[in-house]
Order: C-alpha cells, then structure tokens, then sequence
C-alpha cells in the first residue's frame, strides 16, 4: 500500500530539502540528530504493564536505564532487548516461558527510550547500554532481542563486551546502510547530505558503519544463535535475518508467517521456541549455512 505522507511531514520534508540546498553543513546535522531521535512510545503506561516485576535503574553516562526482573536471584539470567522505537514491555511474552524453564529475566527500555534517558542514541549505545546492564546484574547466561536490539548483541559480541552461552535473534537487521538510504528517501534528503550524516554519526561513536553490520560481525561469532525472523515483515525483510543466520557459523533458522515485525514478539511458538533453545531442549530448526535466502535488495 502506498504511505500518505500528513502535511506536517511534508512540510518538515520540504525545509529539509531546502535547507540541504543552502545550507549543507547545517542539514547534516539536522540528518544526524533526525536519524538519532527514536519516536517515544511506551512511557508510564507501558511501565504498568510490567508491574508484577522488580523494578529498577542502572546508570550509563549519566543517563538512568529503566530495568525490571523477574525470578529467583539464583537462577541463571536471561536479558530481554526491544528494538528502535519500542520498549520492554513488548517483551513480556517471553518472560513466562523463561521462568517456567528456571530462569530469571532482566528487560530494560533503551536509552532515550520508554522511561529511560536521553534524547539520542544509537547502535554503540544500545550494545553499552547492554553490557552494562548485563555486568550490573552480575553477568547473564542468555539473551533475547528484537530488531536493533538484536543487533546490539552481535556488535557486543563481536567488541567483546558481553558473554552469552546462547542469543536469540528475533527479526534481525543486516543492512543499516540501506537502511540510512530509505531514510534518506523518506525526508527528501540528498545522497551528499546521508553520506555526510553517516560520517558524523561515524565521528560521534568512533566507528564505521560497516563495523556495526551484523552480517559483517557474523562471521566471527561463535556463540549459538538462533534467529527468528517472519517472511511478511515490511520492516526489516525476511532476507536480511536469513542472511545473518546463514553467515552466523553454527546458527539455527526460525521463519513465520503472517506476524510482521512487531506481532512475532506476542507469538506462543515464537516465544517457546526462544526458551526451548536457550534451556537446550529443542535443536528448532536446521542450521541456517543450508538455506539460500534471496538477495538482500
């Protein structure tokens, strides 16, 4: 279906085309604060959703961390990551099936997300922001996340920030330039103007993009992953998860149907499925090296 654009957006498109046009410096860094500002949802009332936890804050530069936890103090620990623009709550459905299986479980809302901190962030961030909480809590042995909190898991990895004896990769980004390009398309930005977001977001964390990617890190992890990823997400296509599980030595593959991008994570099967795999009980699915997803484009 095509996407009605509200005369707001358009007239916010329309000064950022402009602006582009005139002043270049000045609309990379509206491009660069633009892509850093996730939309603010869950809040308060999202908060309440998650009552039956304890809750609590962790520090991270400055900027309190909204964490809650479920279980026993001695039972093994297994962190829950929402990605851009969500919030812990929508990870709720996992926890019942990970306590039934003897764990205990830690969610959080991102930095400069839920009632979380700040006003920025990025990936870098999530993947700190993960590591902390997982040292905070006294080390975790597994770990369940969606989208770019996925992505935040392979990049700790990989920088070696975190251990896990499994990860669960629900709807995995592989493509974060092509991403930033659909952003770009999406306010009317120039290709000069993206490049030049991308290297000041490069400057701001110290790294290139082509270091976050996933599909790039993948290659060196060992740990076991499982990635479950729907065949009608819009969001993040059904190719880039397979490709990640595909180049994740040792990796197994989960696809749905009909859940999209953000109903997976209320999905039972999806859900026992992550806890049989982190408690070792199901092999789920056939290790990914053997599926040939499409190209990502």
């Amino acid at each position: 279906m095509p996407q009605t654009l509200s005369l707001p957006r358009i007239s916010t498109n329309v000064r950022f085309a402009a602006s582009a046009l005139l002043f270049p410096e000045l609309a990379g860094a509206w491009a660069e604060h633009l892509f850093l500002t996730p939309p603010r949802r869950g809040g308060v009332d999202a908060a309440l959703d998650l009552i039956d936890a304890r809750s609590s804050f962790v520090e991270h530069k400055g900027r309190h961390i909204a964490t809650w936890r479920w279980g026993s103090r001695d039972a093994p620990l297994v962190v829950l990551a929402h990605g851009w623009g969500g919030y812990a709550a929508q990870m709720r459905a996992f926890v019942f099936p990970l306590l039934s299986a003897g764990y205990q479980v830690i969610a959080y809302d991102q930095p400069a997300h839920g009632i979380s901190e700040g006003k920025l962030t990025g990936l870098p961030d999530f993947a700190e922001v993960l590591a902390e909480v997982s040292w905070h809590y006294g080390g975790a042995h597994a770990f369940i996340g969606h989208s770019l909190g996925a992505a935040a898991a392979g990049l700790g990895l990989a920088t070696r920030k975190v251990r896990f004896e499994k990860v669960v990769l629900v709807s995995p980004p592989g493509d974060l330039v092509g991403y930033s390009r659909r952003f770009a398309r999406w306010h009317w930005m120039p290709e000069p103007v993206r490049r030049a977001m991308q290297s000041a977001i490069e400057e701001r964390y110290g790294v290139l993009w082509e270091n976050l990617e996933v599909a790039r890190l993948a290659p060196r992890l060992s740990t076991p992953a499982l990635v479950i990823h729907d065949r009608d997400d819009h969001w993040v296509p059904w190719t880039q998860g397979a490709h990640v599980a595909q180049l994740w030595p040792g990796a197994r593959l989960m696809s749905t149907d009909g859940l999209g991008h953000g109903r997976i994570l209320a999905s039972d099967p999806v859900t026992r499925a992550a806890a049989d795999f982190i408690a070792g009980r199901s092999a789920v699915a056939n290790v990914a090296a053997g599926t040939q997803p499409a190209p990502l484009y």
